[in-house]
């Protein structure tokens, strides 16, 4: 009997039928593929799947795969009480597709069904979510990593993740079992830098958000409930269009190459339908132009979102209610706004040719983000708090344990192995439970290679790398080692072509695509002739590509870069994908090539040095300035963007701003230097208030091949004190004294005045940097401190920390002071959180007042390193 309905099948048959041009190469392994199915439901996913999912995807995975996913959702909805009654389009989009973010495309869900079934068997999908929620953190936490998205099977090998992985995992895992569930994403937050995924679970009909590997005990909770009420943008993706209807939902719908983008913004905070009206000079509406929303984050106008004008000009968004930069975009033209949607909500943009010339003065703006508005919310009980608190720590201690036991089986297999073992040490280790694929790749001999293969890679690399792949790149390079020699002492680099070698040819790693095989292929496809014309001219490899290749943009998606392999296969490749595939093609002949890390522009090795394809070889110098300390940050304080046309997410060419990475430069000692191409380009400097507000300035200048006509200065916009207090409202919270008392907060700043009486509450790290300057802070304004009757509340971890020597000269200069205790496993983070400081700096300082209720509100919040701290709050402290 049929489990899926005619409608579906049709549906997939028609978008199967559809790609058939561009499926040719893999015509007849489709077809003898679906030949072996006996399903007809299980053929119509394949078929859904080889007709929606981006290519990068259907040239990259086995037609296995796909099988095996299909044949497991069919079974899923046929018998997991789960999804076995939900909508069809529920079923499609949110258990049976396999992708869920740019994850590597991999079938995890025979794994994560084994580690899950048994023990979620029998409960209800409310107690599966948060019990599966449970394993998740149980096995993974998060951590900071690079911009690679590691995969489902990579968290459980290693234990970690950011947050764009860590809810990857959550929705595969809930996926896998039958529960619908989709990964929620805001793209960039307005109120602070960075972004955040999250997770959605289906539960009896309706959607419920959760914080992935941050198990409660309620659902519709997550430290992110009072941050996504400010979010600009809240979205999920489709990788299929089944059941939308894109004419009745276009303020929540957008296509964006082979997704469709599904606006939820709506249902964590306030919003407005935002209409962007575009036009030509003459007046006339301008059909298809690209039109872009940018806000403030990281010191850039960074996207949150991308639109395409209809045949009227129009453009419609649901949004939040804050500062949005809109710009409309054609190959030549572009304008843009300003736009507070909280007070306006149409837009219109004329399109004009560029003169940068006319903003080279500098220019303020005022960049507001959304009030402070909670998501609705699940309260715990007393009793589900406690709960909770008890079998989160018993996760964590699962996990640590865990990874402590992979780290100990990798280091046992380390010194088991051939090749030196402090040489070694550290790639098993940082391999976790995937260290016998290490294990297995060295195993091979004892060439000296092979290390240094190994040192190319990323630490991230080794949780999901395997042997196979990294076989495959060595015995590629040995068999071009000598040529590749050869090429670097033609072009110059005697001394140093074994160190080039190493970094540019025998690395397997590009930028950040998925590690795959490659270097087998291409020299079984290109004969020696066209390899003799590659080394004579590499430009000749990229001439070959931009004839070869087409880009349809409707069938891939921006952030996945497909293998060289299916790139070259399929003669389909987006920018990103085909400036890969120059590099690989490069490397697997002999020829050092890279992306350059700023602008990730394609060059390769000539007459001494890395010379770019695509753009101008020259740079010059820019040298800023500022005499702020500490030295402004790029990315954290200011950042620069070149003026240049790219391909939009439409497949179209738009011109725009487009930042320059050039992370973890600071100016220091007065200036910092950048290599700049001759161009256009617009700088922004950015001050962040703690409520979330900014206060930019930004201004464009002209780089020609000599350069700028003199330093340019950095301009920092210096707040008000009155533009530093926030009135954000606090949950109660508990500290302890060292008998074990409570310690209350608001009580005792009732003891020194009024309801309205502010406390500072810091909570310490002794012994480290940042919070030896705020101790000295304190006992260098001890007087001033006494005279604001500011009643001090310091917290810290253990009693032994009294003895620390900055502490023990600090305390005897206070009064007013207070010791607590807390085991800073939760409660930090959260009130840094709450009150939107970094939570994960030390020493976190909070400013608060007691309300006639009690309770108490957050005016000021301050993490980390922070000069002036102190004489900041004594100025506050007058204003609240």
């Amino acid at each position: 009997m049929r489990i899926l309905s005619p409608a579906f099948a049709s549906f997939a048959q028609a978008k199967f039928d559809e790609r058939a041009e561009l499926l040719k190469p893999l015509a007849s392994t489709i077809a003898a593929g679906l030949a072996r199915v006996d399903n007809a439901d299980v053929a119509a996913l394949i078929k859904n799947y080889y007709g929606t999912l981006p290519l990068t995807d259907v040239f990259d995975a086995d037609f296995s795969v796909f099988e095996s996913i299909a044949r497991q959702a069919v079974e899923l909805r046929a018998t997991s009480p789960w999804c076995r009654d939900v909508d069809e389009d529920i079923f499609i989009h949110f258990v049976a597709t396999p992708r869920v973010n740019n994850e590597p495309f991999v079938d995890s869900w025979p794994i994560l069904r084994k580690e899950l079934a048994e023990r979620i068997a029998g409960m209800s999908a409310h107690d599966a979510v948060l019990e599966t929620n449970y394993w998740c953190c149980e096995t993974a936490t998060y951590q900071t990593a690079d911009e690679r998205t590691l995969g489902p099977l990579g968290m459980l090998a290693s234990g970690n993740g950011r947050c764009g992985e860590e809810s990857t995992y959550l929705v595969t895992a809930l996926r896998a079992n039958g529960i619908p569930a989709r990964q929620i994403y805001t793209p960039l937050w307005a109120h602070c830098d960075d972004n955040h995924a999250w997770v959605e679970a289906y539960v009896d009909g309706e959607w419920y958000y959760l914080g992935a590997c941050e198990p409660e005990e309620a659902l519709n909770r997550g430290w992110f409930t009072a941050a996504s009420g400010r979010a600009m943008l809240v979205h999920t993706r489709l990788f299929s269009d089944y059941g939308c209807d894109f004419e009745r939902d276009r303020s929540i719908l957008a296509r964006e190459g082979s997704q469709v983008i599904v606006n939820q913004t709506a249902a964590y905070g306030p919003t407005v339908k935002l209409t962007v009206t575009v036009t030509d000079e003459a007046g006339e509406p301008a059909p298809c132009a690209y039109v872009r929303l940018t806000l403030v984050n990281s010191a850039e106008w960074g996207d949150i979102a991308h639109l395409i004008a209809d045949e009227c000009g129009h453009a419609q968004i649901v949004i939040g209610k804050g500062t949005l930069r809109v710009i409309a975009a054609t190959e030549n033209q572009m304008a843009d706004t300003l736009v507070d949607t909280g007070e306006c909500d149409h837009v219109e943009l004329t399109l004009h040719d560029v003169d940068t010339a006319a903003a080279a003065a500098w220019r303020d703006i005022d960049v507001h983000a959304p009030a402070d508005h909670p998501a609705p919310s699940c309260p715990l009980t007393p009793e589900q708090a406690a709960s909770g608190r008890a079998r989160k720590h018993e996760a964590d201690q699962m996990r640590t344990e865990r990874v402590a036991g992979f780290v100990e089986e990798a280091r046992r297999l380390a010194n088991a192995a051939g090749h030196g073992k402090d040489e070694c040490l550290a790639y098993y280790e940082q391999a976790f439970a995937n260290a016998p694929e290490v294990d297995r790749f060295l195993s091979v001999d004892n060439g000296a290679d092979r290390v240094q293969l190994l040192s190319t890679l990323t630490s991230k690399d080794f949780r999901d790398l395997t042997a196979d792949v990294l076989e495959d790149h060595l015995a590629g390079a040995r068999a071009m080692h000598d040529a590749a020699i050869a090429y670097l002492e033609r072009e110059g680099a005697k001394d140093a072509a074994e160190e080039l070698y190493v970094k540019y040819v025998l690395a397997p790693r590009i930028m950040f695509e998925q590690l795959s095989s490659f270097r087998s292929y291409f020299v079984e496809t290109f004969d020696a002739a066209t390899v003799e014309e590659f080394r004579a001219d590499p430009r000749r490899v990229w001439d070959m590509i931009c004839e070869n290749l087409d880009f349809t943009a409707s069938e891939h998606v921006k952030k996945l870069c497909a293998s060289p392999r299916g790139a070259w296969l399929s003669r389909q490749g987006s920018p990103v994908t085909c400036r890969a595939l120059f590099v690989a093609i490069c490397r697997t002949f002999g020829i050092a090539a890279r992306q350059n890390p700023h602008d990730r522009a394609i060059e390769y090795y000539h007459q001494g040095a890395f010379v770019a394809v695509e753009r101008a070889e020259h740079t010059a110098d820019v040298t800023f300035t500022s005499t702020v300390e500490p030295g402004p940050g790029y990315f954290q304080a200011w950042s620069v963007a070149r003026l240049e046309t790219s391909v939009t997410v439409a497949g179209t060419r738009a011109l725009g701003f487009e930042a320059l990475d050039f992370w973890g430069a600071s100016v220091q000692d007065g200036s910092c230097t950048l290599p700049l191409p001759a161009g256009d380009y617009r700088l922004v400097c950015s001050t962040r208030l703690p409520n979330g507000d900014t206060q930019a300035a930004e201004r464009t200048f002209h780089v020609s091949d000599a350069g700028t006509d003199k330093p340019i200065e950095l301009v920092l916009r210096e707040p008000e004190a009155s533009q530093m207090l926030e009135d954000i409202a606090l949950e109660a919270f508990a500290l302890r004294d060292a008998d074990g008392n409570v310690v209350d907060a608001a009580k005792i700043a009732a003891e020194h005045g009024s309801d309205s009486h502010p406390v500072a509450i810091s909570f310490l790290e002794p012994g480290m940097e940042p919070t030896e300057h705020l101790l000295n802070e304190l006992r260098e304004q001890a007087e001033r401190v006494a005279e604001t009757d500011l009643p001090l509340v310091l917290v810290i971890s253990d009693p032994s920390q009294l003895d620390d020597p900055t502490l023990a000269r600090t305390l005897p200069t206070l009064t007013g002071v207070t010791i607590a205790y807390d085991d800073f496993t939760e409660l930090p983070e959260k009130l840094a959180r709450r009150m939107f400081a970094n939570p994960e700096k030390l020493p976190l300082t909070v400013l608060a007042c007691k309300q006639l209720d009690g309770s108490l509100r957050g005016v000021y919040a301050t993490a980390g390193y922070n000069v002036g701290t102190v004489d900041l709050l004594m100025k506050l402290i007058t204003l609240v």
